[in-house]
């Protein structure tokens, strides 16, 4: 048997044990680590637990890395070539305790096993359920390599542009190999991706993975703006595939105007970059604690918004690097920008020029 097409998965003491394979088999192909433990492994030497020497491609989800002192069972230290960090590897959506009908339905559903899994391990036992999603589906879920998983959210890290700014997590992960076809030597720059994190997000339910979008909003500042605002945005984005409606700010934010705010927008439905129409809600907040918000009857509460980028990226052909769809839509006002007032909505087009027909 030829040991470069050997493949394996392990999950949690499992995926330390593969590692442990890797170092007794030389020339090993794959290891997958489907959130390796953390206790007795964290920051140990590489000899110890797993690590890229093991294989020729050790790929890793890592989905419980709170730490075990905050019951998590997972490590967050990269441990293989590609460390994958699906909703920052700690808490994964649906898998919060306070959600007290997940375990009954568990119960009823899947049975007592697996009900006791979502009550004490729901997130660690989540690389599993991510890694079979991956098997079938045609979502890719595509990790940027980044910083923090903040970055990631806000935008920074959003391209596949070069090397191993980009690659699959899970059963496809080899596939990741074919962003690198046109370097001289692939395997140093895979090499080169050791120690860094790979971020994305997922759903909270089969199929967990999801299209994602960075929406980018442009604010104008006329000159009765305030110069900030704070509050909430929500937006609705229209396309002939179907619709997506999402919080562009998960809590109250500071909107400067003048700037742009951008932030990732994660959704199963896919646009396919056919975008025609978004409508922002604007909620104005006043916060005691920000006595300049107290907006009462001297000051402006209205947001100025000129224009709306949403961009979709896509799985990266071989010899490309950045092939993602752009739209960009524009107010539909007589100014060249939307003012929308408290509880008001603004209308962006996908051209200044159209007018809305719905």
């Amino acid at each position: 048997m030829d040991t470069r097409n050997v493949h394996i998965i392990g999950h949690s003491l499992g995926a330390h044990t593969a590692g442990y394979a890797g170092s007794l088999v030389p020339g090993l192909g794959r290891i997958t680590g489907l959130d390796p433990a953390e206790p007795y492994f964290q920051g140990m030497p590489a000899h110890v637990r797993l690590d890229p020497s093991d294989a020729d491609l050790v790929d890793v989800i890592h989905t419980d890395g709170k730490g075990i002192i905050f019951l998590g069972y997972g490590m967050s230290q990269p441990c293989g070539h590609l460390d994958f960090y699906p909703n920052d590897g700690k808490e994964q959506p649906g898998c919060d305790i306070t959600q007290t009908p997940l375990v009954p339905l568990t119960l009823i559903r899947d049975g007592l096993e697996e009900a006791s899994r979502v009550l004490v391990a729901c997130n660690h036992v989540r690389a599993i359920k991510l890694f079979i999603d991956s098997i079938n589906t045609q979502c890719p879920y595509i990790g940027r390599q980044c910083s923090s998983f903040k970055q990631f959210m806000s935008g920074k890290c959003f391209g596949c542009k070069s090397g191993m700014s980009c690659a699959v997590m899970g059963y496809k992960a080899d596939t990741s190999l074919g962003f690198l076809e046109n370097e001289v030597q692939p395997q140093v720059k895979l090499d080169e991706a050791v120690g860094n994190k790979y971020f994305l997000t997922t759903g909270r339910d089969y199929p967990f993975c999801q299209q994602v979008y960075r929406v980018s909003v442009d604010l104008a500042k006329p000159g009765y703006a305030e110069d900030w605002v704070q509050g909430r945005l929500k937006a609705s984005m229209y396309s002939p595939n179907g619709v997506i409606r999402a919080d562009l700010t998960p809590a109250e934010t500071k909107l400067a105007h003048g700037t742009t705010y951008t932030t990732v927008v994660a959704h199963p439905v896919d646009l396919a970059g056919n975008i025609r129409k978004v409508e922002l809600n604007w909620i104005y907040d006043m916060n005691v604690l920000e006595p300049k918000t107290l907006c009462l009857f001297w000051c402006n509460d209205h947001l100025y918004v000129r224009s709306i980028n949403v961009d979709q990226l896509e799985l990266p052909g071989r010899g490309k690097r950045d092939a993602k769809y752009s739209n960009k839509l524009c107010s539909k006002g007589k100014k060249d920008y939307a003012d929308i007032a408290n509880n008001g909505r603004g209308i962006f087009l996908d051209s200044c020029s159209i007018t809305d027909k719905s």
